[in-house]
């Protein structure tokens, strides 16, 4: 199984996971050119399907153009999909939708899908656990907790993207509406730092490979912040040999093999 994060954060995300003959986009918040430069060693033109985590532009803003170039089945809730803007789904007629259900498992090509419900101020939000041959890969962000039942799930997971938004301080003292501030605060808007370091220190193991932190905020965190927060704290914790990588808005990550 190969994993890339193409883009993360609040102006476009977009994730790759390939297994077997199956391609997976996992959302499409940036176009297919963008991501193309961004990753020369993966042939973007191949993808498969679009698993869509929620209907958030950052998340869906490319995803008829997506659907256009690459031919790909989509699999997306259906209350997300009804929230989708109409010319968006205007242009969604006539490929192939599928609508998924949350605390599921789906057969999808070579590989099988599970989704988590996760909490958001969005008609729907998904966590995914992708799984071939034995590996597995988890997708959790845009979530302002991570729900008590599915904590078990994290240490079985070979690689994961887990949301480390913001420093709590940073963004209290910024220039934000408090309105936004008290959202991204809230129980249905994201993972400060400090939270995700408490999940990952109850939860790691020795199966964790690669921990990937994504929709860091790009004004309210920092890498220092990251690494004095999470990163540094994490290492030294004596059942953690793997590797964080802080995933970016701006640049894909490697390619990850697991």
């Amino acid at each position: 199984m190969k994993v890339c994060v193409i883009a993360s954060g609040s102006k476009g995300n977009m994730t790759y996971v390939s297994a077997g003959n199956t391609n997976i986009l996992i959302d499409a918040g940036i176009s297919l050119l963008n991501a193309s430069k961004r990753v020369k060693d993966i042939d973007l033109s191949t993808i498969t399907d679009i698993l869509i985590t929620h209907e958030h532009s950052d998340h869906i803003g490319f995803l008829d153009t997506v659907l256009k170039k690459t031919n790909a089945n989509l699999y997306i809730n259906k209350n997300s999909f009804k929230a989708l803007r109409v010319d968006i789904k205007d242009h969604l007629v006539g490929r192939k939708i599928a609508f998924i259900e949350g605390d599921s498992c789906y057969r999808i090509g070579d590989v099988e899908v599970c989704t988590l419900n996760l909490l958001h101020d969005t008609a729907n939000i998904f966590g995914f656990i992708i799984m071939h041959e034995g590996r597995k890969f988890g997708y959790f962000t845009d979530t302002g907790i991570f729900p008590s039942r599915y904590k078990h799930l994290l240490s079985s997971l070979d690689c994961f993207v887990i949301e480390a938004n913001h420093n709590v301080e940073m963004l209290i003292n910024s220039d934000r509406d408090i309105r936004l501030i008290n959202r991204i605060l809230s129980t249905s808007g994201h993972l400060s730092n400090q939270v995700c370091f408490e999940l990952l220190r109850e939860t790691l193991s020795d199966q964790n490979k690669y921990i990937i932190l994504g929709h860091v905020s790009e004004d309210c965190n920092s890498l220092n912040c990251l690494n004095e927060e999470i990163i540094t704290k994490i290492y030294k914790l004596n059942n953690f040999k793997g590797e964080i990588i802080v995933a970016s808005q701006n640049e894909a990550t490697k390619i990850i093999e697991i």
